[in-house]
């Protein structure tokens, strides 16, 4: 038994087919059919029901796919980790920000290990609302910064602080800047920035169902329309923090609408993968962030104001 063997039998198992999993391993379909029998002969098992077009896995099968997987897995982070070890350092690191996110939060961090790593590429990526999460779930990334919205299975996180929503408008975009209700915001064109992932669809963090939306691609220029009174919107406070203090936005009071959210920028990263020294670096790193802010008492308040 070889692990070639074991990558054929998950490969077939996730693709639903030995033609789709040949295509997908470069290999000839009799290449790959020849192999699953001499494993099938090995362990004296069968794997594949073959009484079908659509070939599927046996109980057995089904059973041995997800050892398969999991020595798989174990292997390649086997291999991850050598790799590490005999090249001393990442040659490029991967972070991708929630595009809302603190940038102070990380940047003395970056400094800081692009002076011990210099040999080391920082490639960073920004995503919209879920979009930073999605890529390191999916393996595009070796850490993100995010707002953390729920928790999510095989991932670890540390706090990094907290943020707050405010819902604003520009001065004179309403009648007046007392409070209203929802079914009135309806009819004024709320600004929205698209989520940048397929993770946070069925989520719509205040966006009012049946109302006018403007919907933009970040959260720049969002502020930008909501600052020139095109439309209102929540935004993280850290990014109008200016504005407010200007009366340039002004905070909206909406009955039966979160007007202001409390939301936990966090450093995340797969868990239980192995790492290399300058991600492992990093995350030290912003352990120690966290814990320094912590001591300080900011972990609980909004992050520091940012210019842009």
């Amino acid at each position: 038994m070889t692990l070639d063997q074991l990558r054929i039998l998950v490969k077939i198992a996730d693709s639903g087919s030995i033609l789709a999993a040949a295509r997908a391993l470069h290999r000839t379909q009799p290449t790959v059919s020849v192999a699953l029998r001499k494993l099938e002969e090995e362990l004296n098992l069968q794997l594949l029901d073959r009484s079908s077009y659509r070939v599927s896995l046996t109980d057995a099968g089904r059973q041995l796919y997800r050892r398969a997987a999991a020595i798989l897995k174990q292997a390649d982070d086997f291999s991850t980790y050598a790799h590490y070890l005999s090249c001393g350092h990442e040659s490029t690191l991967y972070l991708a920000i929630e595009a809302s996110s603190p940038m102070s939060l990380v940047l003395d961090i970056l400094q800081n290990n692009e002076k011990k790593y210099p040999q080391t590429e920082f490639n960073l990526e920004v995503g919209n609302v879920w979009g930073a999460l999605e890529k390191l779930l999916h393996g595009d990334v070796d850490l993100a910064v995010s707002p953390w919205f729920e928790d999510i299975r095989n991932l670890e996180s540390i706090a990094l602080t907290k943020t707050r929503l405010l819902t604003v408008a520009a001065p004179g975009f309403l009648p007046d800047m007392t409070q209203f209700e929802i079914e009135t915001m309806k009819q004024y064109v709320q600004v929205v920035v698209r989520d940048g992932s397929n993770l946070g669809h069925k989520l719509s963090y205040g966006v009012l169902d049946n109302g006018r939306h403007w919907v933009v691609s970040d959260h720049l220029t969002k502020k930008a329309l909501i600052k020139a009174g095109l439309g209102w919107g929540k935004l993280q406070e850290h990014l109008i923090a200016e504005e407010l203090a200007a009366g340039m936005l002004l905070p909206l009071t909406i009955g039966h609408y979160p007007c202001q959210v409390e939301m936990e920028i966090r450093a995340v990263r797969r868990l239980g993968e192995p790492v290399g020294p300058v991600a492992h670096s990093l995350w030290r790193d912003f352990i120690a962030l966290s814990e320094e802010r912590e001591t300080r008492g900011e972990s609980a308040g909004p992050a520091p104001a940012e210019k842009e």
